[in-house]
């Protein structure tokens, strides 16, 4: 049986798994475009995006190789901080779009339906995946409507990707800093982690967290909630009634994550097959690629950038949302006669 990787070669890939769940989340958007310039603003956003990350991870991954619905799940529950922590869910900086019961409807799809399950959370983790191990999971999971069917549609996703985040900076020397600083972060994490080959010796699962470790990154969260909660815009906070709405999402969706995971699949990912390590060339083109075309993007106008953005959110948010809901009703899969899609996807990747 192979040994466990030590906590210290553990370390390194979460700081990979960080650094890729900030840059995706925070730097594309310019929420946070000098995440990486600022040593303090780089440390705050790592730890805090990373419990997150590393937390729910673990959960998904306890008991075997979960499915894409129980992923998003767990991503979900990821973004519900967005109520606790920073209030966004109950009073965008930007004004209520569509508010029910204290809650902006429209920042809750975006938000916590879309952005935080996949771009703070599966995405991250299926590129950690990809570059830190030599075997695919998360990527098999992925829809073709994400991934692309082909080379062109890859490489037409890629362009949208780029010239979008120049586009919402509105400025081509932040689209440029933003873009080199993630870029530089980035690579320097991957490069430190795959020397010496630690790529080739576990899978995803081996490198996340145990039980205990899990338990700690709980706790190290939990106290973060405990600090920020009354002192991060805590004049927003709603009345009781937008709390309790709160607590029964949750809880609702604690129950459904739950629920996926007793479809987690117990097969290797190496029926899934390798992934082979890019060529230094390769990556060197694709990140000066991802930097013209963030540049070029920036010429444009923001609000064009924002629209494909929310846009977009809204449309794969609200579809994952109905797909997850109607594979939670039993009555739904009776009267189909479907499998649950974990175990459709344990033969498809067996077979």
């Amino acid at each position: 049986m192979q040994k466990p990787p030590a906590l210290r070669t553990k370390l390194i890939f979460w700081a990979l798994l960080s650094v890729l769940s900030v840059s995706i989340a925070e730097v594309t958007v310019a929420s946070a475009p000098f995440a990486f310039v600022n040593p303090v603003e780089t440390a705050f956003l790592t730890t805090f995006y990373g419990s997150h990350l590393l937390l729910f991870a673990w959960l998904g991954f306890r008991r075997g190789w979960p499915t894409l619905r129980a992923l998003w799940l767990g991503g979900v529950l990821f973004g519900l901080y967005e109520f606790y922590i920073t209030k966004v869910l109950w009073a965008p900086p930007w004004g209520d779009v569509i508010s029910v019961a204290h809650i902006d409807i429209v920042a809750l799809v975006v938000l916590a339906f879309f952005w935080h399950p996949f771009m703070a959370f599966i995405f991250p983790l299926a590129i950690g995946e990809t570059v830190g191990t030599k075997r695919q999971w998360i990527v098999r999971q992925l829809p073709t409507w994400f991934t692309g069917a082909s080379r062109r549609s890859t490489l037409i996703a890629f362009a949208i990707f780029g010239l979008t985040h120049g586009l919402v900076t509105g400025s081509p020397g932040i689209a440029l800093i933003s873009t080199a600083s993630s870029l530089a972060v980035v690579l320097a994490a991957a490069s430190w982690w795959r020397r010496g080959d630690r790529h080739s010796d576990w899978d995803l699962r081996d490198l996340l967290p145990d039980d205990r470790q899990g338990k700690g990154i709980a706790l190290t969260l939990a106290l973060q909630y405990l600090f920020f909660i009354p002192l991060w815009r805590a004049d927003s906070h709603p009345p009781l009634l937008g709390h309790v709405i709160v607590w029964l999402l949750y809880a609702g969706f604690a129950l459904l994550f739950h629920s996926a995971l007793q479809e987690s699949i117990s097969s290797s990912p190496i029926a899934a097959g390798s992934c082979a390590a890019w060529p230094r060339r390769r990556v060197i083109q694709w990140a000066g690629g991802l930097l013209f075309l963030s540049t070029l993007g920036s010429l444009g106008q923001p609000e064009i950038g924002f629209v494909v953005v929310w846009v977009g959110s809204i449309i794969a948010g609200l579809r994952m949302l109905i797909g997850t809901l109607r594979a939670a009703t039993p009555r739904t899969q009776a009267a189909t006669g479907e499998l649950p899609a974990a175990r459709d996807d344990d033969q498809a990747h067996t077979s």
